[in-house]
């Protein structure tokens, strides 16, 4: 029963961490077709309290249910998909942080936004790939 809560806890989580990541980077790459001071200015006050008040929250709660399944299951030790998967989980969470202070800068490179825009989804289709799969 604590196993199958724990799962819809952390496949809760996890799509919301993206979910929020994915809509974020976007919302940057949206942000520089605004003109207005107040535009700008308040699309980032919104893009940061999400950030501070939704990601970080969302993304504890999914490491902390991911490392407990992992160490419940045993994960760590059947099979190498689960460390490709955290250094998946490692790379998910330093776009986290460029899309972070992306949020906070006034004037940015659109490669840049987009490279964190694009990598977020990518990264996140290797992990969901690992997850599912389990090809090691």
């Amino acid at each position: 029963m604590l196993y199958h809560t724990m799962v819809a806890v952390h496949v809760t989580a996890v799509c919301l961490v993206v979910g929020t990541l994915f809509v974020q980077s976007l919302a940057v790459v949206f942000r520089f077709r605004m003109t207005e001071d107040a535009q700008i200015a308040g699309a980032q006050w919104i893009q940061h309290r999400i950030y501070k008040f939704i990601y970080y929250p969302i993304l504890g709660i999914a490491v902390a249910t991911g490392l407990y399944l992992a160490t419940i299951t045993g994960a760590f030790s059947n099979g190498l998909w689960l460390h490709y998967k955290l250094v998946g989980l490692l790379l998910l969470i330093v776009f986290g942080f460029l899309n972070g202070m992306q949020i906070l800068k006034r004037d940015l490179p659109k490669p840049m936004a987009m490279f964190v825009h694009i990598g977020i989804f990518c990264t996140s289709v290797f992990m969901i790939y690992m997850a599912s799969a389990k090809p090691f």
